[in-house]
């Protein structure tokens, strides 16, 4: 059984500088004969498969409130999207990204008494935004300490030889009282990172660097000369992510 809940090693942390909320595990069953559960869906059991209940092994499902500073979600509201297995779209959700827990938060309504599920973490489920400007997948990739790491994706360009995602991090920082009465003390908090993944011909998935030069040497000699003109020439900056979206665009257009 998968857990939302933090690992042990973290979860003493948040005991001493968060706050915790135990609510009563949600039950599955019968939701197919519920018709309000089905008013949006038909719940059917290879839907279920896709999903799971968070629970603690007390059969409590257990929340972090959250540090005194920064979130450990993408955006702390739901957000509208449909899931998709494969080619079949499972219906539209209310989904919220939990960046610290790697986890695909869900729920069918808005409705404060219903508690979200998580998403299973499966290459073949693709949550795809109402908006249409993001996607979410769970994939295997190569971090830039040549790393292998599973984790969730956002696609950010979908062309016929290259694909562009964004990965997110969150760590947790301790709170720490002032050292002495000079200085303030240190809050308990939440930092995001970003960093990007580059896939070409539906190869590996592998980081990339934002700095120019060691971008350019990620490539093969003929791709990184016509790049270094292009960027050069486009006055692009990598950091900024449209501009690198732009970059990559270039590549698939140059067929580099």
């Amino acid at each position: 059984m998968k857990h939302l809940i933090l690992p042990a090693v973290l979860l003493s942390f948040f005991v001493l500088s968060g706050q915790l909320v135990d609510q009563a595990a949600p039950q599955m069953a019968g939701v197919e004969n519920d018709p309000f559960a089905n008013f949006h869906q038909r719940w059917t059991p290879s839907m279920q498969k896709l999903f799971q209940l968070v629970r603690d092994d007390d059969g409590k499902v257990t929340h972090y409130v959250g540090a005194e500073v920064g979130t450990p979600y993408e955006t702390t509201d739901f957000k509208k999207g449909h899931v998709w297995y494969k080619d079949e779209d499972l219906g539209e959700f209310f989904y919220r990204f939990n960046i610290f827990s790697n986890e695909i938060e869900l729920k069918r309504t808005q409705l404060q008494e219903e508690k979200h599920q998580a998403l299973i973490r499966d290459p073949n489920v693709v949550l795809v935004s109402n908006m249409k400007d993001k996607e979410y997948y769970y994939l295997s990739f190569i971090s830039d300490k040549t790393m292998n790491k599973e984790g969730y994706l956002i696609r950010l360009y979908n062309g016929s030889s290259f694909k562009l995602y964004k990965h997110l991090e969150s760590k947790f920082t301790e709170a720490k009282p002032a050292a002495n009465s000079m200085v303030n003390p240190t809050p308990s908090k939440f930092t995001t990172f970003s960093s990007y993944l580059l896939q070409k011909n539906d190869r590996e998935i592998r980081e990339i660097s934002l700095k120019k030069n060691k971008f350019l040497k990620q490539l093969d000699a003929n791709s990184a000369e016509k790049m270094k003109a292009y960027i050069k020439e486009n006055k692009i900056d990598l950091s900024e992510e449209t501009q690198l979206i732009r970059a990559i665009s270039h590549m698939e257009e140059a067929d580099l």
